[in-house]
């Protein structure tokens, strides 16, 4: 039986500074269940991936768990409901999903799951396992689908287990054909893709970018030497910048890329941003996923939650938001929390994973200055805590 929670809005004035749990961002619905199976005996971190849908002025939010894939209507953000969960062939830490047309496609690093394809065209009645396709991978660590169909597939276990395969889906997209494959520098743990331009995470390596007009013969155009594993990345909507995290070790700070010399084969390290501890000074929490819409930087920040970032002044980011959906750690432990956040509904509702507690429905209010002061506590909002 799954359990929701609306939470009540409880007034600051009533707790410590050390309770906060909200700034600028309000808890709009909750969804959890603690009835699923984790991916090991001692694993209590259940849910991981996110992604969002949106067709007929209804939003849904996709989200992936140990054992399933879930699908949720989130149209009334305060009500969530779960339309349905379809079960995967294994319990695994990690999925990915990711949302073409009238489709979602999911891998993860369980076993025998390949690709699988959902049709969203029923919804919200239906939602419905089209085929678990085997033909080019069983399992794959992501995928990213870019604007003309192409699916890149990274971390597969096949022969470019150290590269990409890039897959073809505008056509058919239920029948996906191979447009080509290559071995790069590394494996790559997380990308981003536009105009055929693949921007790559490849853990110990770096931060490294590919032309990828020839599927079968990527060309590097540039790239960075990171301080720890490079494990994903957002490029902005003007294609200026983009934003890395480095997972590993726990506690790196996000890095923020200047894209604007790439045709010159040039890229550059502007600087590492974006360390704000809920915890406060000496404690370094960790990114997860990062996000880019208009100037701001959405961010799974694990165990700090959801945080939001104006980068207005890419020189000076400045924290103006956050929803912790992990409270009360005291510490951070390491990889516990938030893994994902979309803010790309067009309602502008946020939704987010995390990994204990399960689906957050959330608000920014962007209308607020960045400029406005942390310390003013009438801009903050306390929850009670899940339970």
């Amino acid at each position: 039986m799954f359990r929701y929670v609306l939470f009540l809005f409880l007034s600051f004035s009533s707790f410590q500074i050390d309770a906060q749990v909200a700034y600028n961002m309000e808890l709009l619905g909750y969804y959890d269940d603690n009835t699923l199976p984790s991916a090991n005996e001692t694993d209590q971190k259940v849910f991981n991936d996110i992604w969002g849908y949106a067709a007929n002025d209804r939003e849904y939010a996709i989200v992936g768990s140990a054992a399933y894939i879930h699908f949720f209507d989130v149209t009334d953000p305060q009500n969530p409901i779960l339309i349905d969960q379809i079960l995967g062939t294994d319990t695994t830490i990690w999925r990915d999903i990711k949302v073409y047309g009238n489709y979602a496609y999911a891998v993860s690093e369980g076993n025998g799951e390949g690709l699988m394809i959902f049709d969203l065209s029923d919804l919200p009645s239906s939602v419905s396992l089209v085929t678990r396709n085997l033909d080019f991978f069983e399992k794959a660590h992501n995928i990213f689908i870019d604007e003309n169909g192409k699916m890149f597939v990274a971390g597969s276990n096949t022969d470019v287990i150290e590269g990409l395969m890039v897959l073809d889906i505008s056509t058919n997209p239920t029948e996906p054909q191979l447009l080509g494959k290559s071995i790069l520098i590394n494996y790559v743990h997380d990308l981003y893709v536009k105009n055929n331009i693949a921007y790559c995470n490849h853990g110990d390596y770096g931060f490294y970018v590919w032309n990828y007009n020839d599927p079968n013969n990527p060309i590097l155009l540039a790239n960075l030497e990171g301080n720890g594993y490079n494990h994903s990345n957002w490029v902005s909507e003007d294609g200026s910048y983009a934003i890395f995290a480095e997972e590993v070790p726990a506690g790196l700070p996000l890095g923020i890329v200047d894209l604007t010399q790439l045709s010159n084969g040039s890229i550059e390290l502007v600087g590492d941003f974006f360390q704000f501890p809920l915890l406060g000074d000496g404690f370094f929490n960790t990114p997860h996923n990062p996000y880019i819409k208009g100037n701001y930087a959405y961010i799974s920040y694990y165990e700090d939650g959801v945080q939001v970032i104006d980068l207005t002044d890419k020189t000076n980011p400045t924290l103006v938001g956050y929803y912790d959906t992990f409270p009360n750690n005291l510490n951070y432990a390491g990889y516990f929390g938030c893994w994902g956040v979309y803010p790309y509904l067009p309602s502008g509702n946020i939704i987010a994973s995390d990994r204990k507690y399960g689906l957050h429905i959330l608000r920014f209010d962007e209308t607020l200055s960045s400029n406005e002061n942390l310390d003013d506590n009438s801009k903050f909002t306390i929850y009670p805590n899940p339970s």
